[in-house]
């Protein structure tokens, strides 16, 4: 019986890998973590890793990295699963010596075809892998791979093998949309025309999933309250999973709602004063300012911007939001908001805190959408949060991104320019609470 070992810090998801491959007939372990991982290698001996690469801590290719430079697990097959598309991703991948990688969500069947393929490739190897440090060019930077030859095409080929797929799931997915607009493909004013429809589609499926959602949570809580007895400690656990993922995906659907909206107004952009605004949503956030005891200081008089105020409000809400609830535990969150003027008409603001920080290797990865950097029972969130500001930020004809601030902490830099007018059919981003960072 194969042993397969688990890296995975989502206790739901590990639980889900591990059900199935049981059923496969692996034999299967769990490490939360990195380090966790490690010790598992250390005091076992396993026939596969099958890594997520974003968790707290060290990361899947750091975990992959470690493992090949120890000799009783260098021949060890790491698979790194994540839902990542950064193609940096493929690369580190290789650069840290990865034999395979799957990307999120993928089927049953072939998560365990594609360990089947693993193991199979490495006894295969045995006995004869041939390592050459090869360098790459990839976007102007130069990579060293210490992989053999064998091992870097499975690697590619995996990689590849994912995209064909996704490709192929979208336009299933995509068919009767393509055969109701045959001339979709024409120009590209037709094109932003789906882009419309689809976030239209997406506000409507959310706001349809509330109310089955509704019934779900309802039943649960029931069986919580007046049958848990009759549950021994496993039906307990899984319905615990039950009633955690549907608030997960309550929250998620709210989320949603509110990035789906962002650019489907009837409103032309006007004079948004910021510093009214930020005051009004300084009251709107005032109980979670209190309770953190956090000290929120405006550093220079706000400008006034063109723009939608809806959304504006929308985006200091977030980024306000996240700086009180990433503090450190012994430490009260101390924000600093500043701006200035740009020589191209434009607006620079900056939000910045004395947090836990974002690393430097993430800090463009958090701005993807559902990309979550910390365990929910450390710090709750959807991963739609920075997704919403990036998209509310390019809709003002701006940027953003995330600097250290100096001391500790993260600052949010962005800037804010005079945006095309909006002619769709929604009127607010409004009825959505404010979402999270990871």
């Amino acid at each position: 019986m194969s042993q397969v070992l688990v890296v995975e810090d989502s206790a739901t998801q590990a639980e889900q890998i591990t059900l199935t491959l049981r059923a496969a007939g692996f034999a299967v372990e769990v490490a939360a973590d990195a380090e966790s991982a490690l010790a598992c290698c250390a005091a076992a001996a396993f026939d596969v890793v099958l890594s997520d690469i974003v968790m707290p801590g060290k990361s899947g290719y750091e975990l992959c990295h470690e493992l090949k430079q120890r000799e009783h697990t260098r021949d060890l097959p790491i698979i790194l699963m994540t839902t990542l598309n950064d193609p940096m991703a493929i690369i580190d991948a290789l650069v840290c010596g990865a034999e395979n990688f799957i990307t999120k969500p993928y089927e049953a069947d072939y998560l365990v075809g594609r360990i089947n393929d693993v193991i199979a490739t490495r006894e295969r190897r045995r006995g004869r892998r041939l390592v050459t440090e090869t360098e790459i060019a990839f976007l102007g930077k130069r990579f060293v791979i210490n992989s053999d030859k064998e091992q870097i095409l499975n690697l590619l080929v995996s990689t590849f093998e994912d995209i064909v797929r996704a490709n192929r799931g979208l336009e299933e997915s995509h068919a009767a949309l393509r055969e109701a607009d045959r001339e979709l493909q024409l120009h590209s004013r037709q094109l932003a025309r789906s882009n419309r429809d689809l976030e239209a589609f997406v506000f409507t499926v959310s706001h349809d999933l509330k109310e089955p959602l509704r019934g779900v949570e309802g039943f649960s809580r029931i069986l919580q309250q007046d049958y848990a007895s009759a549950l021994d400690e496993a039906g307990t656990r899984y319905l615990g999973f039950v009633c955690d993922s549907a608030k997960r995906m309550r929250q998620l659907i709210d989320d949603l709602l509110a990035f789906s909206r962002v650019g489907r107004q009837h409103s032309r952009p006007t004079a948004v004063a910021l510093g009214p605004l930020v005051q009004d949503v300084l009251g709107a956030i005032r109980f979670s300012i209190d309770d953190a005891k956090a000290t929120v200081r405006v550093a220079t008089e706000l400008p006034t911007v063109i723009g939608y105020r809806v959304l504006l409000s929308e985006l200091f809400s977030n980024l306000l939001g996240n700086a009180i609830k990433y503090r450190r535990r012994d430490i009260a969150p101390e924000i600093v908001i500043t701006a200035r003027s740009l020589d191209d008409g434009g607006v620079e603001i900056a939000v910045a805190d004395n947090g836990i920080g974002v690393p430097v290797q993430y800090r463009e990865k958090v701005f993807g959408l559902f990309q979550r950097l910390h365990q929910r029972d450390e710090y709750p969130g959807t991963g739609v949060g920075l997704a919403l500001c990036k998209r509310i930020v390019e809709q003002h004809a701006g940027t953003i991104g995330l600097e250290e601030t100096a001391g500790g902490g993260c600052t949010v830099r962005l800037t804010l320019r005079h945006p095309e007018p909006m002619t769709t059919a929604d009127e607010t981003v409004g009825g959505a609470p404010a979402a999270d960072q990871t």
